[in-house]
This record gives C-alpha cells, sequence and structure tokens, in this order.
C-alpha cells in the first residue's frame, strides 16, 4: 500500500484542480495535486514538499478532510485529503498538463482520479456546514 496526500487548495472560494498527464497512471484524470509521502514525513510536511515540487507553491495543511483507499489493480493506495492554504508563488505545471479554479460544487462536472471522489464529497460536506 502506497501512503499518498492530496491538497484541497482554496484560494478566493475557489478549488484547484489538475489534470494529470496522458502518458501518466491515470492519465487525462483530474485530481488534487499531491504525491507519495517519503520515509521520515508527516502528511503534512509531504504535502507541502509536494504541492512546492509539482506547482511550484508555498502552502499550509490544514484541516483533514478524508481517507480514501483504493485499489488500481496494479497497485492501493491510501490517499490523504487536506484543505491546503494558499501563501505564495504563481502555479507552474511540473507534473500536470492542465489546471482549473472551481466552486466545490463544479467539481463534479470533472472526470476525476476514483480515489479523489471520497475527498470530493468531505469538501462539500464542510462547505454546506458552513453555509
Amino acid at each position: 500500500m502506497i501512503l499518498v496526500v492530496a491538497g484541497v487548495i482554496e484560494k478566493d472560494g475557489c478549488y484547484l484542480l489538475t489534470q494529470r498527464l496522458a502518458h501518466a497512471s491515470q492519465g487525462g484524470l483530474w485530481e488534487f495535486p499531491g504525491g507519495k509521502v517519503e520515509p521520515q514525513e508527516t502528511p503534512q510536511q509531504a504535502l507541502e514538499r509536494e504541492l512546492m515540487e509539482e506547482l511550484a507553491i508555498e502552502t499550509q495543511t490544514g484541516q483533514f478532510l478524508a481517507d480514501s483507499l483504493f485499489d488500481y489493480g496494479d497497485k492501493v493506495i491510501l490517499l490523504k485529503g487536506y484543505i491546503s492554504h494558499w501563501l505564495a508563488g504563481e502555479i507552474v505545471l511540473h507534473s500536470h498538463q492542465d489546471a482549473v479554479w472551481l466552486e466545490a460544487d463544479a467539481i463534479a462536472q470533472y472526470a476525476l482520479c476514483p480515489a479523489d471522489y471520497p475527498i470530493v464529497e468531505a469538501l462539500l460536506a464542510l462547505e454546506a456546514g458552513t453555509d
């Protein structure tokens, strides 16, 4: 099992989705950006490192949203989703082919990686509780 983290990056009431490179695993699907947790890292440290490496942005990891366990056939991942707060930087796509900012209720219109759906559900539940 591979431990992976995903950042639900909020900025001005919208959330960032990134599109996986066409030739990558799950190519062309949309996801909350993030990556693998390395040994000796906390999930929060891994998320901040991955977002800097993949998108060239500085973030602060906030509230935990949800876990998602998914078997992709060739690998099983445990995805931990967190709200991430944008601190600095402009997005540079090092590991993705596109990115969009969306209101939470528009995220479901995109074809997401299967493991991301429980995180979307947790985000929508959080949003519903804050209205």
